[in-house]
């Protein structure tokens, strides 16, 4: 099977542990220097650089998450200067301001690399047609999947924008033999070609690339066999790398953590406690060699699980399960990220409106939709159609203006959502 670095993905676990040792006491020294942030923190926690012996000190260090990266925007957590800093990727969610990641020159090379290695281990090479159908405005790895797999040689061409009748045209034209996408749009995929009762066998696919999203095993099996194709998958964190953290093999049996740059750990969600190898708990990774936005044990909120066991493909880093949900409360909707709460904050503001709101979310096509269900006065539907219109369009103006996802709004009577789920995802339903 294809292995683009064996020195690294096929290291012997002591060099491994050696490596990150190395790679986790220069990290801490650079933060402790340069970032304010940890300098306090190891400060509180009465700690310096070198007296990490080992990897097992990490957990004397206290767990960061989403939450750490808002108070200390948008430069705080940053360890180099500005003009050592070559691309910002803006990440919005409802917790608060915009939180910008950060990437030196170097951090771009890594990262593509990361995604080169990943492509080769699902057996991309220079041989492929890659057609990348991924939004390149609002999905920061959409760049490093089109450059990753340039530079396996492979010849790229992205599609995000394009009408899927002319993308699945252009598939049949160029011959493509390997799709990057989403989930979602795997399934749109697979959707319009029933729809159209056009034989997936005119189309040259052999494998999809799955990334951005997680994935049901129905989901799988669904792509796999509707599209006779291999499906990988892929793993990333937008505070880190999207895609580019791990990827599945050939063997497709848990994603490779690249740990000679990613150091992973499985928490309890509750205590923070750090457990052992096969039991399931929040993932948290420490950056090893990220020079503008390091990120030291961060809480990504992905629940999974990891296993040691050596893979018969001859790549020695641990493989992590695929996400089975997140362990915090954030949603992501098309792209966008946000918090129920901050739908009930934005309610709270609004006249005529009670505090009763649900969420629904579908998934239409390539698309998902959000509907907001909003309980309001009874006055309110007493008064004529034109003030129930105008008030759904204020309600509609300002979520989209806080969250960037334009909603649907409908509007129930008081105490009707009483008893209800506050957030209802239909979308893992809607595609089995």
């Amino acid at each position: 099977m294809p292995i683009m670095d064996t020195r690294h993905e096929t290291m012997s676990r002591d060099e491994l542990r050696q490596l990150q040792l190395e790679r986790l006491q220069a990290i801490l020294n650079r933060v402790m220097r340069n970032v304010d942030f940890y300098q306090k923190w190891f400060r509180d926690a009465n700690i310096l650089p070198q007296d990490f012996r080992s990897l097992d000190d990490l957990s004397l260090l206290p767990l960061i998450n989403r939450q750490t990266l808002v108070e200390n925007h948008p430069y705080g957590m940053f360890a180099v200067p500005l003009r050592d800093v070559v691309r910002l990727h803006p990440s919005q969610t409802g917790v608060g301001e915009t939180v910008v990641i950060g990437h030196t020159k170097n951090d771009i090379y890594v990262w593509t690399n990361l995604k080169a290695r990943g492509f080769a281990a699902a057996g991309i090479t220079e041989s492929d047609m890659v057609l990348v159908y991924l939004d390149y405005t609002l999905f920061p790895g959409a760049v490093v999947a089109h450059y990753g797999a340039e530079q396996l040689g492979a010849c790229v061409t992205p599609l995000y924008n394009t009408p899927i009748a002319e993308q699945i045209q252009i598939m049949m034209n160029y011959r493509t033999t390997v799709l990057i996408c989403t989930p979602n749009r795997a399934i749109h995929v697979v959707r319009y070609l029933h729809e159209k009762g056009i034989d997936p066998k005119k189309l040259f696919l052999r494998k999809v690339i799955l990334v951005g999203e997680s994935w049901s095993p129905k989901i799988r099996l669904q792509i796999k066999e509707s599209l006779m194709v291999d499906v990988y998958g892929n793993f990333g964190v937008t505070e880190i790398c999207i895609p580019g953290i791990a990827s599945e093999c050939e063997e497709v049996n848990g994603l490779h953590i690249n740990e000679d740059h990613f150091l992973p750990e499985i928490v309890d969600p509750n205590t923070g406690d750090v457990l052992p190898f096969g039991e399931r708990g929040e993932l948290v990774i420490t950056t090893l060699t990220k020079e503008a936005f390091p990120l030291i044990r961060y809480r990504t909120g992905a629940f999974t699980h990891l296993t040691a066991n050596l893979c018969p493909c001859g790549r020695t880093f641990v493989r992590m399960a695929n996400v089975a949900f997140r362990t915090d409360d954030i949603l992501e909707v098309d792209g966008v990220e946000f918090i129920p709460t901050e739908i009930k904050n934005i309610l709270s503001r609004i006249e005529d409106v009670t505090t009763g709101f649900r969420l629904v979310i579908h998934r239409e096509g390539s698309r998902d939709r959000l509907e907001v269900e909003v309980e309001i006065t009874p006055e309110i539907f007493q008064d004529k159609l034109g003030a129930l219109e105008a008030l759904r369009e204020r309600i509609e103006e300002a979520i989209y203006e806080r969250i960037r996802l334009k909603p649907i709004i409908k509007m129930v009577e008081p105490r009707r959502l009483e008893d209800h789920e506050r957030v209802v995802d239909l979308r893992n339903q809607e595609h089995e």
